[in-house]
């Protein structure tokens, strides 16, 4: 076999061209892995400045909502007196902490303020755009009053037939803003300038120049010397973008040899305003700066020896993996960590429940659940506990998922969870076994839980729909006694339009007197059956028909219509009661009162000056409020109980025995009366120790000085038990319905204090 020569040159051309590959494999590979960490980095930072940039517009926004919402007032400002406008004013300066003043110019320009200062500011700025119909915010200007460097905000007042008839000035000195401009991009102090600039890149307000020196101050942005290095075509298109609303890009520059980097991101709402921020190169991006570094090192080690070479690039390419994977776990951490609980937010999973939905096939449902009444947990046993509970709710819920299962909490105390299920009666257990697994967790209260559970038919469904849907079958078993679930139906999404259409049409009902009160009369367990007074009842008449209370009075709690209802349903009765004194000079009604009253400082007030204008005594009025109210603060509900007994109001606490039921409780509770829930009853039938129970309750109340009653009392043997065990009063269908003011006024009439119920009176469905 002959033998291969060697050829020295042929060699050395095999080896040069070997590196080259090397070399230009390697720098490709640099580049795409440098511009990959570029364009992470870049995220990252839009998305902090992002961050700042809403907080600062939101800000700036809520100040000039103020002031539109001062400027609707006074569309007849011309008509009313100018010292009750100067009241308003200080008014409204008084109540707004950040602003300096606040003035009126009408279309002259002439001033009305607070301060009698007499001046004229047509020759302002912000005065020509706001007579145009411009919002405006001023670049500082000098305070003629008080030598103060200051902005003005500016807004229109609109007259009859939308004309301009002035405009509303908010003055706010130049720290008021620029404290908050400024930001952080490494995590510790501020590391930035920030500054609001107009169209034209004026600045119109600036933050506290932090990067002192190192960056030129400036007047106008785009003359600026920092855009020295910047392209004419790349400024053209940040003036473009300027003029567009809402915005945002990222340019770089160099000036005296540092580099830096400039953000910016538009107000969506007043079309003439920008938020600029400007920071070091070196500072938002330090991970490039120290990849650039290690890559010129490298490329030292691939001209002296190949095998330097190829050990510098191993040791940079996994040092750039780390960093890179670093850099994208620190940006995800932010994107998509539950900082309070470890796990997904909304947006990873949103992206995991897509994933997941690919396969058709699973069979999938979203779950959304929430604790009731959080808040009031939070009021009770502080912040800290709250999000301790909110972190074990999480750990539970991930200990019970399978891995082609996800699940978040999206705000508060609200989590979904997208759960692979067979048939319903799989997604019952699995939740039945989830609340029994949360209630172990959490020692401290009983939490009840509200699951709806939306089953996912069409994949392509938005989440946020699915979420929905899902919430929608949640909010008709909220706020029960128990944990409860339901699944989502058609009929739901019916119940909701109903509930919209019931509120388009509560305040026409109010107006037209569709709100009726009825009265279910109270009577004596002495034997007799003597009446000792009656309840009001609000019932909703419309065109004939009558509309369940449980239909609108939970919609009114939430939408705190309720307050309106209530007070419309005590002026109703104090009327009745004094057309009723001449044939019952003691008659006592008692009126339900929602809990959503006791947030009211001059609750008890408003409703002595209700009885006070029918000059009816309140000693004829007796105010229930449930037990249950006491669950969200005991001190307001004692300290409004002791108000209202101030008045000399009668005092009824309803429904004892349906929810927090603390005989604890009665002890602190000024009550005269209480109202035993008719769930008391459900098992006194046949269960002694429901008897024991009931009986140990009315001596307890007696033994504090209350009076009891019981309501839902359907049959006589129901009505012999209360009295044997020594109730006082009762109320129920066994005695007599609820019913028109006329027809309790038939009673009163026949000056007969007994109400005779026949033998055969049937038992009637509420």
């Amino acid at each position: 076999m002959p033998k291969i020569k060697h050829k020295p040159e042929v060699m050395h051309l095999v080896v040069v061209v070997a590196v080259a590959i090397f070399i230009a494999l390697a720098s490709v590979f640099i580049y795409n892995t440098t511009s990959s960490i570029n364009k992470g980095v870049n995220q990252y930072s839009d998305r902090l400045a992002s961050q700042k940039s809403n907080f600062v517009k939101n800000t700036i926004s809520y100040e000039v909502k103020l002031l539109v919402n001062f400027s609707a007032c006074l569309a007849n400002y011309k008509t009313i007196p100018s010292g009750i406008i100067v009241k308003d004013i200080a008014a409204l300066e008084k109540s707004i902490t950040t602003a300096e003043a606040i003035f009126i110019a009408d279309e002259n320009g002439d001033v009305i303020s607070s301060k009698n200062v007499s001046m004229n500011v047509s020759h302002r700025e912000y005065f020509r755009n706001g007579i145009k119909g411009k919002v405006c915010v001023s670049k500082p200007l000098y305070s003629e009053p008080d030598g103060k460097m200051v902005n003005f905000i500016s807004v229109p007042i609109y007259g009859d037939y939308k004309r301009i008839i002035g405009i509303v000035v908010g003055v706010y000195e130049e720290h008021i803003f620029s404290d908050m401009l400024d930001m952080s991009f490494s995590g510790g102090e501020k590391d930035s300038n920030g500054y609001i600039l107009n169209n034209n890149g004026e600045v119109i307000m600036h933050g506290n120049y932090v990067l002192g020196d190192d960056v030129p101050q400036f007047d106008s942005f785009f003359s600026s010397e920092l855009l020295g290095d910047v392209s004419e075509t790349d400024i053209a298109t940040v003036r473009d973008n300027f003029m567009k609303l809402g915005s945002s890009g990222i340019i770089k520059t160099t000036y005296n040899n540092e580099r830096y980097v400039i953000i910016y991101d538009g107000f969506s709402e007043i079309d003439d305003l920008h938020y600029l921020v400007i920071a070091k190169d070196d500072v938002v991006s330090a991970q490039t700066n120290s990849f650039i570094s290690k890559s010129i090192i490298m490329y030292i080690f691939f001209i002296v020896v190949l095998l330097l070479v190829i050990v510098a690039y191993i040791l940079i390419v996994r040092l750039t993996f780390k960093r890179l994977k670093s850099a994208n776990e620190r940006i995800s951490r932010i994107a998509y960590v539950d900082s309070l609980t470890g796990y997904s937010t909304w947006d990873k999973f949103v992206l995991d429940a897509k994933k997941l939905l690919q396969y058709d096939y699973r069979r999938y449902a979203l779950v959304s659940f929430d604790i009731d009444k959080f808040k009031a947990i939070n009021d009770m046993y502080g912040h800290d506990e709250g999000n301790r509970v909110l972190k074990l709710i999480a750990d539970t819920v991930n200990r019970n998922i399978e891995n082609t299962e996800t699940f978040s909490r999206i705000n508060s105390d609200n989590y979904y969870i997208l759960m692979l299920y067979h048939d319903d009666s799989q997604i019952s257990e699995r939740i039945r076994n989830l609340i029994q697994a949360i209630e172990y967790e959490i020692t401290e209260f009983v939490p009840v839980l509200s699951f709806g559970v939306y089953r996912i038919l069409d994949s392509n469904v938005s989440i946020r729909r699915m979420g929905d849907l899902a919430d929608i079958a949640k909010r008709t078993v909220k706020y029960g006694d128990d944990s409860a679930y339901a699944f989502y139906t058609e009929s739901m999404l019916e119940s909701m339009r109903e509930e919209k259409r019931i509120e388009n049409e509560m305040q026409n009902a109010l107006d037209m007197h569709e709100f009726c009160v009825f009265y279910q009369p109270k009577v004596s367990l002495d034997g007799n059956v003597n009446l000792t007074g009656a309840e009001a009842l609000v019932r909703w008449i419309k065109d004939g028909n009558v509309i369940s209370p449980g239909k609108f009075i939970p919609l009114f709690e939430r939408n705190r219509f309720i307050v309106k209802l209530d007070f419309y349903i005590m002026d109703q009765v104090c009327i009745k009661i004094k057309q009723w004194q001449k044939y019952y000079k003691d008659l006592l009604i008692s009126v339900n009162m929602s809990r959503v009253h006791l947030k009211d400082p001059q609750f008890a007030e408003k409703l002595y000056s209700i009885c006070a204008s029918h000059n009816v005594s309140p000693s004829n009025i007796e105010i229930e409020i449930t037990e249950s109210a006491a669950y969200e603060s005991l001190e307001t509900l004692v300290n409004v109980f002791r108000e209202l007994k101030e008045y000399g109001f009668n005092i009824s606490i309803d429904d004892f025995g349906s929810g927090y039921s603390s005989l604890n409780m009665l002890k602190d509770l000024p009550a005269d009366v209480l109202k035993i829930d008719r769930a008391f009853l459900a098992e006194t039938d046949s269960n002694k120790r429901a008897n024991d129970i009931l009986g140990h309750v009315i001596r307890m109340a007696s033994s504090l000085g209350m009076h009891t009653i019981c309501e839902g009392i359907e049959t006589d043997e129901q009505a012999k038990l209360l009295g044997g065990l020594g109730c006082e009063m009762a109320q129920g269908f066994y005695f007599a319905k609820p019913m028109p003011s006329d027809s309790f006024e038939e009673i009163l009439k026949g000056n007969s204090k007994t109400i005779n119920i026949p033998k055969e009176a049937l038992r009637e469905d509420t």
